[in-house]
């Protein structure tokens, strides 16, 4: 589908591209959906939404029309918050859109504030992405030249110097509200109280992108494309976004992508980036669909991570196993002591397979660290230690197997 971008799709990494300006936008279509839910009630626009079977496309998948709904619940004012972080490792998606279809994003910003009768749009943008930052700032000046200035509610747009677990909902909003970055325990949720302890919903900005094509095509068209954006990297010959159907199997996106690197073969993927389990190389014809995955015992998430079996599991598992001993915000001890335990003793399997007695102490240390965190770093990260050992074991002496 050629709307939700301006090209089929973007897998340059390195150049952002222009800025698509509001009369090629226009051109295609861009800001009837605004028009026709100013016509609409919020009621309605989250029944279109609803009816479109519409997801969150950071990770989660949580059904977008029930966060809005959820937040409606509560009394004035209420916030939307645009999750623009995109710090998952491998995830280039959203900077993408924000950069290149700045009008797009715009758009779906509007129409879901409509819906949730924000009264302020806080848009969170990673510092990294000034590009994206400034394309954004250009599409809402120039839009506010129009009579579409009456769709506005007042938007913030805020560069921060993002820390990995800013990501999770809850540290964001901490941020945006002048404290450190670290999550609380839900409930409450956002939607109940969030932003200056007021009912917020949080949306990524590929789940926004998605929201003017369902109002003006229609949830029926929409629920039967079901096209999505996928961050393809790692150890592929053409690393980078592409938009295809979800169900497409994982075989045909990484061919895609250009198959495994030179000389290389597919030896494992992570679905959902550094947050999600391994699928193995007899796993690869599996449906990049939600349900699909959920039952293989994984998910998808922000970017899909090819690894090759040049570099092999376990220097894949040790390093993502160190990502999160580092990223950990210190706020719970157990996750701070939890994530570099684990990192330490994943740490030999990026140069051989563990032996029985390493493999049962990772197991048994990662299983003791299951849903101890205030979020779900720590559960995130004994999760990718207990899927990892049964594809890292050996005699302790064997180099990784490829």
């Amino acid at each position: 589908m050629a709307e939700l971008l301006p090209e089929d799709a973007v897998t340059d990494l390195d150049v952002l591209g222009p800025a698509e300006v509001m009369a090629d936008y226009q051109a295609r279509g861009g800001y009837t959906a605004l028009r026709q839910a100013l016509e609409m009630s919020p009621a309605e626009i989250i029944a279109a939404v609803r009816d479109s079977s519409l997801t969150g496309r950071g990770g989660a998948g949580f059904p977008t029309a029930s966060k809005w709904e959820a937040a409606r619940q509560g009394s004035p004012p209420r916030y939307l918050v645009v999750n623009g972080a995109e710090g998952e490792p491998g995830s280039y998606k959203d900077r993408h859109l924000m950069a290149r279809a700045p009008h797009q994003v715009l758009e779906g910003i509007l129409i879901a504030a409509r819906a949730v009768e924000a009264a302020e749009v806080i848009v969170y943008v990673n510092s990294e992405f000034r590009p994206a930052h400034a394309a954004l700032a250009e599409a809402i000046r120039a839009l506010g030249a129009t009579d579409l200035v009456r769709a506005f509610v007042p938007i913030r747009l805020r560069l921060e110097n993002h820390v990995y677990i800013a990501g999770e909902e809850t540290a964001m909003l901490n941020v945006l509200m002048g404290k450190p970055a670290w999550p609380w325990p839900k409930p409450p949720y956002p939607t109940e109280r969030g932003y200056r302890g007021r009912p917020t919903v949080v949306n990524n900005v590929e789940t926004l992108a998605h929201v003017p094509l369902i109002i003006r095509r229609g949830p029926d068209w929409y629920r039967a494309h079901q096209l999505t954006l996928f961050s393809v990297t790692g150890d592929v010959a053409c690393p980078g976004v592409f938009e295809l159907p979800l169900g497409i199997p994982l075989r045909e996106l990484i061919g895609r992508a250009g198959g495994a690197s030179l000389g290389d073969r597919v030896r494992a993927v992570l679905p959902g980036g550094y947050s999600l389990p391994w699928l193995g190389e007899d796993q690869l014809d599996l449906a990049l669909a939600p349900e699909v995955l959920q039952a293989a015992g994984t998910g998808l998430g922000a970017s899909i991570i090819v690894v090759g079996a040049r570099r092999g599991l376990g220097w894949a598992a040790a390093a993502v196993a160190a990502f999160f001993a580092r990223e950990t915000c210190e706020l719970c001890p157990i996750c701070t002591t939890g994530t570099a335990q684990m990192a330490q003793l994943l740490r030999p399997a990026a140069e051989r397979l563990l032996g029985v007695a390493e493999a049962a102490e990772v197991s048994a240390v990662a299983a003791g660290h299951r849903h101890r965190g205030v979020c779900t770093l720590l559960d995130t990260a004994a999760s990718m230690a207990l899927t990892s050992v049964p594809l890292l074991m050996g005699d302790g002496t064997a180099k990784p197997a490829c």
